[in-house]
Order: structure tokens, then C-alpha cells, then sequence
């Protein structure tokens, strides 16, 4: 499996760290989450064919995790010399059907009816199978919904995305044992806001669920105090490898 971090940033425009999506590779399957404002512009960076993607997870329905949505299936439909024929999988949080009917109500029919198959999905503490991988969803404590997902290959290798989430028992379960964690981690310690993860609380997830590899993502700014904190106080706690997200890193599994 391949990890692409697209965004690592948040909600507030930054040059150097975009809005939250990521990209895992699994075999010949190129499965998105999230895709913030800008996501396809960064697909295209990264040598992405948009209109090559199948499946497509969010962890919930704020706008910075979500604002590439109605734009994906806009390009889908009217890109110049391209008639997708095969189908669109749309997997949400519970409440996500409901929220496509809105975007339908906003921008017109096509966005839930386009020309193409369409299939919209609410995951609620559920494990999907599929040829070469599958994929577990837990909700996280954020929003009024919304999950987070481990995704496994057939070799048993396992890469946990949490979205947005403040601690909880279901990320320390979801990333049990799991080669690569992508947890968010928003906020210094002293910024403490419900909903998100600080360092510590991450350092904690990561050692409790015995992760291999934590990669820490959706920075706030100031960037600078964060990174000083999670470097100085998560070896502290967690004995795994540390990563700091940065857009277009790359992680092999």
C-alpha cells in the first residue's frame, strides 16, 4: 500500500498546508478520503487521474474535508472526450445520504443523478470487503457524525485514518496494531479545543493502540509552535516512529 497526504493543513488557507484529503494505493485501487477545497488540483500534482477513482470515503461533512465533493463529480461528467461508464462509490458517515440531497437541492439534480452509475453509502460501525482490501469504519468523537476508517490489505498490512476526532476509545481500538496511523493532532496543548487532539492525547492514542508508525496531520497555525510541541513531548510518551504530515508525503506500507 501507498500513502499520499494531499492536505495536511485545516480549514485555514495556507500555501504550504492544504485542506485535509488522502490518497491510499492498495494494489491497482486508488481510494481518496476527504477531499478538502483544492484536492483535485493536488490529485493532479501528484499524477492522479481523477477520473480513474472508484471509491470515495469521508470522515464527515465539513466543509474543509468535503469541499472538492460536488466539484469531483462536476469534472466527472464534463471533462472534454471522457464518458465515465463505470460506477462511483460515495461512502459517508450516518447522515451523508441526507447531506447529498442537500448539494442535490443546491446545485441540481446531476450531483446525486449524473451520467454515470452513482452509489451513496452511510458506514455506521462497519466492515466492508472487496478483492484486495477491506475497509472498517468506528465513529470518532467530532461532529455529530463522524468516522473514522482502517483500511487492510490482503497481507494483513493496515493503514488507520482518524479524521477529525478528540480522544476516544474507538481510535485506540481502530488503530490496534496498525502499521501506519494518520491521526490528526490541531492544536498545542494550551489551544486544548473539543473535537481535535493535542499532542499529548495524541502520544496517548498512539502508544494505547501500540501503532508502529504515527503520522500526525490537520495542523492549525502557527505550524511552528505545534511541530516544536509534538516533537519535544510525543517520543515522551510514544516509543513508534513519529512522522509529521506534509503535503505530497508518501508512505509505502
Amino acid at each position: 500500500m501507498e500513502i499520499t497526504i494531499l492536505g495536511s493543513g485545516c480549514g485555514i488557507p495556507s500555501l504550504d498546508r492544504r485542506a485535509p484529503s488522502i490518497l491510499i494505493c492498495v494494489k491497482n485501487h486508488q481510494l481518496l478520503f476527504d477531499s478538502g477545497s483544492g484536492t483535485l488540483v493536488r490529485l493532479l500534482k501528484a499524477g492522479i487521474n481523477y477520473t480513474n477513482l472508484e471509491q470515495v470515503f469521508y470522515t464527515h461533512t465539513h466543509s474543509d474535508h468535503c469541499a472538492d465533493l460536488v466539484p469531483l463529480l462536476q469534472a466527472l461528467w464534463t471533462t472534454p472526450d471522457f464518458k465515465r461508464t463505470a460506477p462511483m462509490y460515495l461512502y459517508g458517515p450516518l447522515g451523508f445520504s441526507d447531506f447529498m440531497e442537500k448539494m442535490e437541492h443546491a446545485f441540481g439534480e446531476w450531483v446525486t443523478t449524473p451520467n454515470f452509475p452513482l452509489f451513496v453509502q452511510e458506514l455506521h460501525q462497519t466492515e466492508i470487503a472487496f478483492s484486495d482490501f477491506s475497509v472498517q469504519s468506528l465513529p470518532m468523537k467530532h461532529s455529530d457524525f463522524s468516522n473514522g476508517y482502517r483500511i487492510e490489505n490482503k497481507l494483513g498490512k493496515s493503514v488507520v485514518y482518524s479524521g477529525d476526532t478528540d480522544y476516544n476509545e474507538n481510535i485506540i481500538k481502530l488503530a490496534r496494531d496498525a502499521d501506519v496511523l494518520v491521526l490528526e493532532c490541531s492544536f498545542p496543548g494550551e489551544r486544548k479545543t473539543a473535537g481535535h487532539l493535542v499532542p499529548t492525547e495524541a502520544a496517548e492514542i498512539a502508544k494505547q493502540s501500540n501503532c508502529k508508525k504515527l503520522v500526525l496531520t490537520h495542523f492549525y497555525p502557527p505550524y511552528e509552535k505545534l511541530e516544536k510541541e509534538i516533537i519535544n513531548v510525543i517520543p515522551k510518551i510514544y516509543n513508534g516512529e513519529l512522522v509529521i504530515a506534509y503535503d505530497f508525503l508518501k508512505i509505502i506500507v
